[in-house]
């Protein structure tokens, strides 16, 4: 053990202050910095939910203080401030930042973990120091074994990073990735779908043999206490270009780049052994040596005996009866997630629209009737509109089955429909065959893909047709009847396969028996290049409830498709029959099995049905409500 021999005075407990429900990755620092403060001899207290009562010899920690208020509902008083600490996290940009320079004003002592940061304080007169984060003990893990994870990336989804992913797609599909994109709508408190935290975390960074970081925004604020934890971890690190990287050197401790070139990067450095772990050992070795956290808590200690050197004021504070009442009193945790409101239109606007809609609604259905009218008539008979079977290959007729079917229902998107079928060639995967359901296309989207088939008689392929255009729904539960396979992966007319993603999804379902479908994320992409991500949370009933972020695209069990009568042909849901069969799946006890990996890729910029939909949505979320009572109770309807 360390201690603070030679030091002058003796050293106050620190007292680290948290509201309920504070982001785990702050909770995980501190637990870091109470570690290296307590092997240097310091008495430290962590409380939750309360405020200690300030004397002579404590000095309170606040990290960071504007999440403190925020969540706990008040703000501290002058006086005890001025015998706090403030370690703050957020960039200068943000309006977080500008919370807590206010609260800084009246501080004991101001830390932050970014010299960027630093600067901004000392330019709004604050005076500031730099909480250099690096090594310890808690986070090391840089003799993990089993590296099976090529590149990770850790972060909440923005845009901007959404694109960059988006924009490396086709190179990482050679590499085993894993995209954890969190979700900062609320506080991350706990390992979730779309967060790990603490040993779940440490596990992952373990894995992993490259650690992407991509600014969230166009600052070049370098992400320090990410790159810390994944080095200590003994991961590569590939980094967008930041300012205050030192002692970090380029090439040496770690890589960084323009943003387009980060994929190229990591893929040069996954191909040269030598070279990862000359780089990994470096950057480890440095923090160990330079950078290790125990001088920043030796920092914290100084900077608190100075603050317990002064007298302590009178305080304006709460008594411990004071406290108890006012945490009973506390504002409600926070709300559930709850679908958006519509607060941009006016009850007029939302009741046209919702008219508009229902009445395009009936609009399509009686010209279905009609058509279906006409047929009848043609035949001298009124008869149910037949399904018929234009052509199938020589691949197909010639077994029985493979071990997946690709269920690819078609209505108008005869240009599109080639590059999904050519995708489907191009898998790495093998044993599939392919079911395309022709919704009586009126842009001869029909004839395309016979001319396809007709030349590739070695895959296996069916092309049937509907007589009339009986809707997406029916469009899929006719492949799902026409499937010969136990395992249906829905592909739309517009969608296209990355080569890995049949194999990804095979193993999702095989690592997770208990799971009914699996899916991945999904790249977004327009005649002008990437513009994002879909589908990039894992598994959660809960933020089912706020709307669907699961793309139609996932490889489903046929069992469950059944339990289930396929995908609903409420005609409310127009557009929205992919959100309701995940609901359904959540209320029966179903659940998906996510890859966080980009497996396919979706057109953007043509006429979508959901477009139609979203025009107004009440009807749609009515008929998930109806759909599954117990997972929609109580659920807030947006206009």
């Amino acid at each position: 053990m360390t201690d603070l021999a030679g030091d002058d005075g003796a050293t106050p407990e620190l007292a680290f202050t948290l509201a309920r429900g504070q982001n785990e990755f702050f909770v995980e620092l501190v637990d870091a910095l109470a570690f290296e403060l307590r092997n240097l001899g310091v008495e430290v207290s962590i409380h939750v939910g309360e405020l200690p009562f300030p004397r002579t010899g404590l000095v309170h920690v606040f990290l960071p203080p504007h999440e403190y208020v925020a969540l706990s509902g008040h703000r501290p008083s002058t006086e005890l401030l001025r015998r706090s600490i403030l370690i703050s996290a957020e960039q200068p940009e943000s309006t977080f930042f500008a919370e807590n320079v206010e609260l800084s004003r009246d501080a004991g002592a101001v830390f932050d973990i970014n010299p960027r940061s630093v600067r901004a304080y000392r330019s709004q007169r604050v005076k500031a120091s730099d909480l250099e984060l690096g090594y310890t003990e808690p986070w090391d893990r840089f003799d993990a074994s089993e590296r099976d994870i090529d590149i990770l990336f850790l972060g909440r989804l923005t845009p901007r990073r959404a694109q960059a992913l988006a924009s490396y797609a086709g190179l990482f599909e050679r590499f085993r990735c894993h995209l954890l994109l969190s979700d900062n709508s609320r506080p991350n408190v706990a390992t979730g779908a779309a967060f790990v935290a603490r040993e779940d975390k440490r596990a992952l960074l373990a894995r992993a043999k490259v650690l992407l970081n991509i600014h969230g925004e166009e600052e070049p604020f370098f992400e320090w206490l990410r790159v810390a934890e994944a080095m200590c971890a003994g991961c590569a690190v590939v980094s967008e270009h930041s300012t205050d990287m030192a002692p970090l050197r380029w090439g040496q401790h770690i890589v960084s780049g323009r943003l387009e070139s980060l994929g190229l990067l990591c893929a040069w450095l996954l191909e040269d052994d030598a070279r990862r772990e000359q780089i990994r050992t470096n950057g480890y070795e440095l923090l160990r040596r330079e950078r290790p956290l125990s001088d920043a808590a030796r920092a914290l200690a100084t900077a608190a005996r100075k603050i317990d050197a002064v007298p302590v004021e009178p305080l304006t504070v709460l008594t411990v009866r004071q406290q108890r009442a006012r945490q009973r009193n506390d504002p409600e945790p926070i709300a559930e997630l709850q679908p958006p409101e519509r607060h941009d239109l006016s009850t007029g606007e939302a009741l046209v629209l919702r008219a508009l809609k229902n009445h395009h609604l009936e609009v399509l259905g009686i010209r279905r009737r009609l058509t279906r009218l006409e047929t009848a008539l043609q035949t001298g008979e009124l008869q149910h509109p037949q399904t018929i079977v234009v052509c199938e290959s020589t691949a197909w007729a010639s077994r029985s089955a493979r071990q997946l079917t690709v269920v690819i229902p078609l209505y108008n998107h005869g240009e599109e429909v080639v590059d999904a079928l050519h995708s489907l060639e191009a898998s790495l995967f093998t044993e599939w065959e392919a079911v395309v359901i022709d919704d009586a296309s009126t842009d001869g989207g029909g004839d395309v893909v016979a001319d396809w088939i007709e030349s590739h008689q070695y895959l296996a392929c069916r092309l049937v047709r509907h007589e009339i255009n009986r809707g997406l729904p029916a469009a899929r539960n006719t492949g799902i009847a026409q499937a010969r396979s136990e395992l249906l992966l829905m592909l739309d007319a517009d969608n296209q396969l990355r080569r890995i993603a049949m194999g990804r999804l095979l193993e999702a379902l095989a690592a997770d028996p208990g799971a009914s479908f699996a899916y991945g994320i999904v790249e977004q992409f327009s005649a002008d290049g990437p513009r994002g991500l879909l589908s990039v949370h894992g598994w959660d009933p809960q933020r089912l409830r706020v709307g669907n972020y699961i793309d139609a695209l996932a490889l489903i069990r046929r069992e469950a498709l059944l339990a289930l009568e396929g995908y609903s042909y409420d005609q409310r849901l127009y557009g929205w029959e992919d959100y309701d069969l995940w609901v359904r799946m959540a209320e029966s006890g179903r659940r998906g099995a996510f890859v966080p990996e980009m497996l396919s890729r979706y057109l953007v910029g043509h006429s979508s049905m959901i477009s139609e939909t979203n025009v107004s949505t009440v009807d749609a979320y009515a008929a998930v409500a109806d759909h599954a009572p117990r997972l929609m109770r109580n659920l807030r309807i947006p206009r």
